[in-house]
């Protein structure tokens, strides 16, 4: 199931989620503008390549080269 909010501002936005969060009610926040959000998603994915990147520059885990990639496909 879903149930779409649309708050009239910040209060009521707060307001709704604290409630969700006291009910234990699963809920998240998305932007109206598709373009923001798909920039915001964008954006989070990004940080989680990086810390990829963080994580094979510090030899915690080994990264397939391009040959190797390409070879899969």
């Amino acid at each position: 199931m879903e149930l779409i909010v649309k708050p009239r501002n910040e209060e009521e936005l707060l307001f709704v989620q604290s409630v969700l969060n006291r009910m234990k009610i699963k809920n998240e926040l998305r932007e109206k503008d598709v373009k923001k959000r798909r920039k915001q998603e964008f954006l989070d994915s990004l940080e989680g390549r990086v810390e990829k990147l963080n994580q094979a520059i510090r030899g915690e885990v080994e990264l397939k080269n391009a040959f190797d990639l390409l070879d899969e496909l």
